[in-house]
């Protein structure tokens, strides 16, 4: 295809879409990309996002799994639904089923290939802006989550346990995930996220979530990644 540093392109049945840094895009049977009108397919069924110097392939579906295919290696990822994977290869294809019908989506990125390291961070080179970070996609899933239960309880962040128990997650994981946000950047300059116990630790949340609001870490569009969890009544406990 062909394509200046940083860029992706998505070509669907000779429909191509050149999307550059900071650029997003949804496909499914009512999205930016319209790839069919078949009923078994989600309205929003993916999407494409630009963040930290990183592309990401995002599963906004309920019930159907996405396959990010990488060509240069023959190698293939899932991506179940409320999950989200970087897109490290250069030449890929994500596929999924919708019915009886199969799909593709071609798709090439600009630059070097990327390496994720052992904790799932993705490496990259880019400088980075005040209190931008690169995020694991589970910690960028738990900043998601605090901040739909800001938007939900009309600014009012729920609980802990409550949010772990939104993800499926221990509270022992849930705080660690947290721990590691807050450490990267606090590390970054950004105040008020080392608070350990009480209303210093509630007010950690709320300033996390201003911070991540504010630098592009999380937005509206990135809510689909929570669909598929089931509400607090449906769940229990993990251990």
């Amino acid at each position: 295809m062909g394509l200046s540093e940083d860029r992706l392109a998505l070509d669907f049945v000779d429909e191509r879409h050149d999307l550059a840094p900071g650029d997003s895009m949804t496909f499914g049977r009512r999205a930016d990309l319209v790839l069919d009108d078949n009923p078994f397919m989600h309205r929003v069924t993916g999407r494409v996002v630009h963040r930290e110097s990183v592309w990401w392939l995002q599963n906004h579906a309920t019930t159907t799994r996405l396959e990010l295919q990488d060509l240069e290696h023959g190698t293939g990822n899932v991506v179940s639904p409320g999950r989200q994977l970087p897109i490290t290869s250069c030449r890929f294809v994500v596929r999924f089923v919708a019915g009886p019908t199969t799909y593709e989506i071609d798709g090439e990125r600009s630059g070097d290939e990327l390496v994720v390291d052992q904790a799932g961070d993705v490496i990259g080179t880019a400088t980075l802006e005040f209190g931008a970070v690169p995020l694991s996609p589970e910690q960028h899933v738990l900043l998601v989550a605090l901040y739909e239960s800001g938007e939900r309880n009309g600014g009012a962040i729920e609980g802990n346990s409550s949010i772990a128990r939104r993800l499926e997650w221990t509270p022992k994981k849930f705080h660690r995930k947290l721990d590691a946000v807050c450490d990267k950047l606090h590390r970054q300059g950004v105040r008020g996220l080392k608070g350990t116990a009480g209303d210093l630790a509630d007010h950690r949340r709320v300033v996390l979530v201003r911070h991540a609001v504010n630098s592009g870490l999380v937005g509206p569009d990135d809510l689909g990644l929570l669909r598929a969890a089931p509400r607090d009544a449906d769940l229990d406990p993990t251990g």
